[in-house]
């Protein structure tokens, strides 16, 4: 069984990842990104704990949803 915070951090990638789906593929992969990186990076020079893991869980949120996006028959 996976942790909660994976879970929300997978959950969240997606979420990202469908925010920014009405402005392109490009941009619902990227900004998942781009956003989990920002989060870790202030965890780290707060002083609080960053977790690599962490950010892999949003990108896998984000890939699955972008992966499904391709896959099904959706018009944006």
């Amino acid at each position: 069984m996976l942790p909660k915070t994976k879970k929300m951090h997978f959950f969240a990638g997606m979420a990202c990842a469908a925010l920014a789906s009405p402005f392109g593929i490009i941009a619902a992969a990227l900004t998942p990104v781009a956003l989990g990186f920002a989060k870790e990076m202030y965890l780290h020079f707060t002083g609080q704990r960053a977790n690599a893991e962490n950010f892999a869980w949003t990108i896998a949120g984000a890939a699955t949803f972008v992966l499904w996006l391709r896959l099904v028959p959706v018009r944006l």
